[in-house]
Parts: C-alpha cells; structure tokens; sequence
C-alpha cells in the first residue's frame, strides 16, 4: 500500500502496538476509502472523534491484561495506602476515609490481584523487609550525621530514607493484599 495520508498514519501510532498490526492498514484503508467519498473534512471529523472515543480504551485495554494486571492492581493498591498514609499525616484528616477504603475492598483487590506467577506474595513483601531495612539504616545514619547545618548529604539521606519507607509501605501493602498460593496453604497445614 502507498504511504499515502501521513497525518492519519501518524493518529494510528496512538493505538497500541498489537492493535496497530492487527488493524493499522485497515484502518488507513478505510480511511482513504472515506476521503474519497465524503472529503477529508468529514473524513477528519469522523476520525477525530473516533481517535478521542477508542484510543484510550484500547490503551486501558492493552494495559489490563493478563501480563500488566498484575502490575497494575499493586500500583493501584500501593498508591492507595500511600496516598492515605500521607493525608493522614497532613492536616486534613480525611487520609482515614482513603485508608478505609482500601482496607475495606482488600478481598475485591486481593481477587483482582490472582495472577498465574505464584511466587509473587513472597517477593513483595521480600522487597518491602529490604526496603524497610534500607530505611531504618539511613535513619540511622541521618541521625548520626545530622550536624549544625543541613548540606546536601543530609538532604541525599533524608530523601533515600523517605523513598524507602513510602516503597516498604506500598510493597507490605501489595504483599498482604497478594492471595498465598493453595500450595502453600496446603503445605502448611500439612505440616502442623
């Protein structure tokens, strides 16, 4: 096919990838097809709107499937708690109302977040202790270097220590909301 109307090849770019070699030539087809019978003024309106209708579904689409839900439902989860752990501390209290929320559809996220990698609990909350640890250590080492004037290493330590704990937070979070695998329920309760 001729490379024929490159501003609409280039509006068929912001579908996803597995979307575009599946209909990208179809869909520049049908759009010559529509200049050529209706004009590229009404060819333009009718893609703009199309464009601004399916392009973000598609998008969320290719984004919540099987291989990035997973993925997706821990961010969702983890910026949950997180976003309700920093409004509590600020002076609006209504932080509580987010952390409520996110306690109460635990089972509804936790469900959500089944996924066929079965090793997924324990490497989240593996990655929280390390995270954790991490921030107590540059606890540590700020309380030990804080001097009479606040430099850049202060500052350097100060913010590893807070992106640590808001990670350790957000990975316990996502750990626990992740459902244990029947094999390792089974196997513990066999060993008891």
């Amino acid at each position: 096919m001729s490379r024929r109307h490159p501003l609409y090849r280039a509006v068929v770019l912001l579908y996803p990838k597995e979307f575009r070699r599946d209909y990208g030539e179809d869909l520049v087809r049908h759009y010559d097809d529509l200049v050529a019978d209706r004009g590229t003024a009404t060819a333009w309106c009718r893609t703009a709107l199309d464009a601004v209708l399916t392009v973000p579904r598609f998008r969320l689409e290719s984004v919540m499937n099987a291989r990035h839900s997973d993925h997706t439902i821990t961010v969702i989860a983890g910026l949950l708690v997180v976003v309700g752990a920093a409004m509590v501390f600020t002076v609006d209290s209504s932080g509580w109302a987010v952390l409520v929320l996110a306690i109460a559809q635990r089972s509804h996220i936790a469900r959500s977040m089944r996924s066929p990698d079965t090793g997924a609990r324990r490497r989240r909350l593996r990655i929280s202790a390390l995270l954790g640890a991490i921030f107590v250590a540059s606890y540590f080492v700020f309380s030990a270097v804080v001097g009479d004037s606040w430099t850049m290493r202060e500052t350097v330590i100060a913010v590893i220590g807070n992106l640590a704990m808001v990670g350790a937070i957000g990975f316990l979070a996502a750990g626990l909301l992740t459902p244990r695998r029947r094999d390792d329920v089974k196997g513990a309760s066999t060993a008891r």
